[in-house]
């Protein structure tokens, strides 16, 4: 049956009545609306669209199946390109460890330089839009120059009143001190006020909520402030002395 027929009107005119079935059809993006026989197929939609696929365009319907009402036909149209473009190529970073620098200072001792390449890339493109772009040949043009720095390695100097504080506990609980000021500089950078708005942790050691509650008590400053360095400071050399480091990342 065509998709149109006619037939004669009472007055005598020919009425031209729609028939078929109403889908739409979209070819590189441009929709269309189109009535087909029904039970044809993509193929026959295509050919009454008068359309036809290139080697690398998409047809997102079985060719083989059939359409019905409210069916979408969508011709994806691809095609592929060859682009040359020149790239920076990332430098390479060295530290050097260097026991003259505090420990989080770095200095450059030669600047990094982005080197140069040509790069080839196979762009396929579907429906105007970048779907993969493959790199498939690099011509280096200029060398990269890696950056030099030299790493603080230096224990950072402990305010008087910080490090006794923590010496003292280290002492009254048979802790190891140096290893506590290492903690509490990666923790707060001696500072007793330090908190972690994110987490919660407090004061040198920056413990959480639940481990102070838990700890402070056994280290006889129940109901103590975290932000007590005293107090905060015993109860952390408390628990590395009682073989609890594990619970700090920093070492």
């Amino acid at each position: 049956t065509d998709p149109a027929a006619s037939r004669m009107g009472a007055s005598g005119r020919s009425l031209v009545l729609a028939s078929g079935v109403p889908i739409s059809v979209v070819d590189g993006g441009a929709s269309r609306a189109l009535r087909v026989a029904r039970g044809s197929t993509a193929a026959e939609v295509l050919e009454a669209a008068g359309l036809t696929l290139g080697a690398l365009d998409r047809l997102e319907t079985s060719v083989d199946g059939t359409v019905d009402a409210g069916d979408v036909v969508r011709v994806v149209r691809v095609s592929e390109s060859v682009a040359v473009v020149r790239e920076p190529i990332a430098f390479a970073l060295t530290t050097v460890p260097d026991p003259t620098l505090v420990r989080g200072k770095a200095v450059v001792v030669t600047a990094g330089v982005p080197g140069l390449a040509e790069n080839t890339y196979r762009v396929r493109t579907a429906d105007g839009a970048v779907e993969e772009r493959l790199l498939v040949a690099s011509t280096q043009l200029q060398a990269p120059v890696a950056e030099v720095r030299r790493v603080g390695t230096q224990a950072p100097p402990v305010p008087g009143d910080i490090a006794s504080i923590i010496r003292s506990a280290a002492a009254n609980w048979g802790a190891d001190p140096d290893q506590l000021l290492r903690v509490a500089w990666c923790e707060s950078r001696y500072n007793p006020s330090a908190y972690n708005p994110s987490s919660g942790a407090s004061g040198l050691f920056q413990f959480l909520a639940s481990t102070w509650a838990a700890n402070s008590v056994r280290a006889g400053y129940a109901g103590a402030s975290p932000f007590d360095a005293v107090a905060n400071a015993n109860t952390a050399a408390m628990m590395f002395a009682n073989g609890q480091a594990r619970q700090w990342s920093c070492r």
